[in-house]
C-alpha cells in the first residue's frame, strides 16, 4: 500500500486536530469540526491530506485571493504538518508540490509561506531547498480572544 494524496474532507477533521497538536497549536476542540468542516468547503481555500489506508500522514492547508498590488491571485500556506514518525519519507514535499500545482492550475502568480525561525523545517531549509526565497518583511498581528 502506498501513500496517497486527495482534497481533505469534513471527516477528516479528527485526524487533522491530532496532527496540529504535534505542530504545536492548541485550537479548540469544541469548534474544531465546524472550522475544519468551513475551511474544506470554502471557495478560496484547499486542504489536502496525504493518507494511508485510513490514516492520516499530514495535510497542508492552503488559502488564495486575488490581490491588489500582484494584479492577480495570490496563495498562502497556511499549515503543513507530517506526523512525527512519518518525517523524511517526503510526504511533506509531496504535500507541498500538490499545493504548488492547484496554486499555478487556478492562476495564482505567488505562493507565500510564513514560519517560525525556531522551527526544525526552517532550520534544515525545507522552503528555499523547494525554491522559496525569505523576503524581508514584518509580521504584525492583532488578535481578538474568543
Amino acid at each position: 500500500m502506498s501513500v496517497s494524496f486527495r482534497r481533505g474532507r469534513p471527516g477528516d477533521a479528527a485526524s487533522v486536530f491530532a496532527l496540529c497538536h504535534q505542530l504545536g497549536y492548541q485550537p479548540d476542540e469544541r469548534g474544531f469540526d465546524e472550522t475544519f468542516s468551513q475551511v474544506v468547503r470554502h471557495p478560496e481555500a484547499a486542504v489536502f491530506v496525504a493518507v494511508l489506508g485510513a490514516k492520516t500522514l499530514g495535510y497542508l492547508a492552503l488559502s488564495y485571493r486575488p490581490q491588489i498590488r500582484l494584479g492577480g491571485r495570490t496563495a498562502n500556506i497556511d499549515e503543513l504538518v507530517v506526523a512525527a514518525d512519518q518525517r523524511g519519507a517526503g510526504i511533506g514535499s509531496s504535500l507541498l508540490q500538490t499545493a504548488l500545482d492547484h496554486a499555478r492550475s487556478i492562476g495564482c502568480l505567488r505562493v507565500e509561506i510564513q514560519t517560525n525561525r525556531a522551527r526544525e523545517s526552517y532550520a534544515r531549509r525545507f522552503y528555499v531547498a523547494r525554491g522559496f526565497t525569505e523576503a524581508d518583511s514584518a509580521l504584525l498581528r492583532l488578535e481578538w480572544k474568543k
